[in-house]
């Protein structure tokens, strides 16, 4: 990714404990991208050209010129230019404002009744000129926290006037939760540990609040939840020709290679070499 300029000074005075100041890429067809992040998420807005993304279990999904793309917390992204690319790539962690619990909530229900389709939504007209508007400020050198800030907020309440309910559960399916505050807390922290009993602990919750809370908020269990990221992030790094089998082996703590074989036959329908050359029964690529 691209370096900011030296001339273009950061202010010294606050730093957000999260990436603010925004970044115009360009990129070249066939020019790939990676993502991971643990303490934001971002946004991805395409100007012209188009890419396609990977991440978890879902493949070359599409994001073309003028539209946007939400990437939460603690999850890889990655993305290929088709063609020549430019785009602008921003931290976003929701404000909270006072309508924002009830709109969570109605959100969350909401999302219950969408599909997610996992590729870019179009930005509107509002939308877009705000984007546009923050790319001038980067073109010039700002480089000022605050009034980035203040962009993402208006941009947290454009997507309340000028989006619908399902176009909002779309965008950002993968984050929403009946209380944003414990969705936050649990994406930024279940990869830390290795059970949902250490995560509880880890958060002071009782086992039996925290798996209420989770019940509520994710709409299943905390330990199926976590199993089912665990294949995901496997199953995303067996797509990565370049990461050696036994350092996935090690990562996600398998003792021996049966033990390793076992757990992807049961959970993606093959052995690692399988899965990674494609020969298996139920590679989802929706």
């Amino acid at each position: 990714m691209q370096n900011l300029s030296p001339n273009q000074l950061i202010c010294p005075y606050y730093s957000p404990d999260y990436k603010v100041i925004p970044q115009y890429i360009e990129m070249k067809a066939g020019e790939s991208l990676e993502l991971c992040s643990k303490t934001s998420n971002y946004f991805v807005f395409l100007f012209t050209g188009g890419i396609i993304i990977d991440f978890n279990h879902y493949i070359n999904r599409p994001i073309s010129e003028n539209e946007m793309f939400f990437l939460p917390k603690n999850n890889k992204f990655k993305w290929k230019a088709i063609t020549k690319t430019t785009l602008m790539l921003t931290g976003y962690n929701a404000s909270v404002f006072p309508c924002s619990n009830v709109k969570n909530k109605i959100l969350f229900k909401r999302k219950s009744t969408v599909k997610f389709l996992c590729r870019g939504i179009p930005m509107k007209e509002e939308m877009k000129s705000l984007v546009y508007q923050i790319k001038n400020y980067v073109d010039i050198g700002i480089n000022c926290h605050h009034l980035y800030l203040l962009k993402y907020k208006e941009m947290q309440l454009l997507f309340k006037h000028f989006y619908t309910q399902e176009e909002i559960a779309q965008i950002f399916y993968m984050s929403l939760g009946n209380s944003p505050l414990f969705v936050e807390i649990i994406l930024g922290n279940y990869s830390k540990v290795k059970t949902s009993k250490e995560l509880a602990h880890l958060l002071g919750y009782s086992m039996r609040q925290f798996e209420k809370l989770f019940k509520e908020n994710f709409d299943e269990t905390p330990y199926k939840w976590m199993q089912e990221r665990k294949v995901k992030q496997i199953l995303q790094k067996l797509k990565d020709p370049d990461i050696p089998l036994k350092q996935i082996m090690y990562e996600f703590k398998f003792n021996t290679s049966s033990h390793f074989n076992f757990y992807c036959k049961k959970h993606l329908g093959g052995t690692p070499m399988q899965v990674r050359n494609g020969h298996k029964d139920n590679l989802i690529s929706k």
